[in-house]
């Protein structure tokens, strides 16, 4: 029996793939898997294993992550989407055959130098900036200028080009507006002599005829999130669970945790339950958040602490120290999701998700999907 564990399921993933890919307005588009962030905390390589049959390519934010994909033995290309950090980088994007972000010419010619001395061509995805502001070529006359440079250079390759979108799923408007800008600047790539693979779409806009280009980035979506239309049709694949290491009974009157924030308002029985924000488990969800037992919600009670949390299991017959303890996933007819559990944190679903420290104990199921 463990402390904590958090389970993740490799076939709800795969099934979420599978429903995404069907639903892309353009049947042609190629199908880039975001597994960044260790898979949004579902583990990185597990999770690019179980997409090998369904993915085009997988995208990660720095070549280290990629360098583990590959070191796993992952094929399909791989797309760094954040910029290098330093000359290392640029090594181990060459290294690994990555797909390589740039924005200047400093990063063109590191991965130039990068390539020549291990016999080989780096290749680049030029990354446009229409109005995320964070990073990205920013307009025509840099854009031409970086086009220039990487005319004169001979083991660099522009695999591809993509921009962001800010506010795909709030402001319609300024993501036209958006497009408009990166259609723009295809052209003067292509005008260039270069032909990229072209990608602007995440989750919140691959759904959207006329924004899928060549290449689609699925990434909250395939983790059971974060997009309206899949709401009901992709599922949460994380169960994070735990048994009670107590259960006590608190008479009418007393208080429970820190503080004493809470005040029994009857005899109650309280579990102690081993999981608290050292756990990654919020502490602001002391007071708002639930648990489950035996398919009941059992609310939490007190401050949630750095180890430990308490929930009121009076209303739930047979509560035990065996009894098993959902805080994340379902349970029976029940289901805590990461989106209830960002809403009562006042934070977003990606960061409940990936917030789990190394001391939970990870596990997979469905390994051979």
């Amino acid at each position: 029996m463990k402390r904590l564990e958090l389970v993740t399921d490799l076939a709800v993933i795969k099934q979420n793939a599978i429903e995404i890919k069907q639903r892309i307005p353009d049947p042609n588009a190629r199908l880039l898997c975001v597994v960044k962030a260790d898979a949004y905390g579902h583990g990185a390589v597990k999770t690019a294993q179980a997409l090998s049959g369904i993915a085009d390519a997988f995208a990660v934010a720095t070549p280290l992550e990629g360098a583990e994909l590959r070191e796993s033995g992952v094929r399909q290309p791989i797309v760094v989407l954040g910029l290098m950090s330093d000359h290392e980088d640029a090594v181990l994007s060459v290294k690994y055959d990555l797909c390589q972000a740039v924005d200047d010419a400093r990063d063109v010619c590191a991965l130039d130098e990068a390539a020549l001395k291990q016999g080989t061509r780096a290749k680049l995805h030029i990354k446009i900036d229409t109005g995320m502001s964070r990073i990205g070529v920013r307009d025509f006359p840099a854009l031409s200028a970086l086009l220039d440079v990487i005319k004169t250079l001979k083991n660099v390759t522009v695999d591809g080009m993509f921009t962001h979108f800010c506010a795909a799923d709030e402001d319609e408007a300024f993501t036209r507006e958006q497009k408009s800008r990166f259609d723009r600047a295809i052209e003067a790539v292509r005008q260039a002599g270069f032909d990229p693979i072209c990608h602007a779409a995440a989750s919140t806009a691959m759904l959207k005829k006329g924004y899928s280009y060549g290449m689609v980035r699925a990434g909250i979506a395939l983790y059971g999130t974060g997009v309206k239309e899949l709401s009901g049709i992709v599922r949460p694949a994380q169960t994070l669970l735990s048994h009670p290491v107590a259960i006590r009974r608190v008479l009418k009157g007393e208080t429970v945790g820190y503080g004493r924030t809470f005040t029994a308002q009857r005899d109650s029985l309280i579990a102690t339950v081993p999981c608290g924000y050292g756990d990654g488990y919020p502490r602001i969800l002391s007071g708002r958040a639930d648990v489950l037992i035996h398919g009941c919600r059992a609310p939490l009670t007190g401050r949630v602490c750095m180890d430990m949390l308490m929930a009121d299991v009076t209303d739930i017959p047979g509560a035990g120290r065996e009894s098993e303890v959902v805080l994340l996933g379902k349970q029976g007819n029940e289901a805590i999701t990461p989106d209830e559990l960002a809403e009562k944190a006042g934070s977003i679903p990606y960061e409940i998700m990936l917030g789990f420290s190394q001391r939970v104990y990870k596990s997979w199921k469905n390994t051979e999907v």
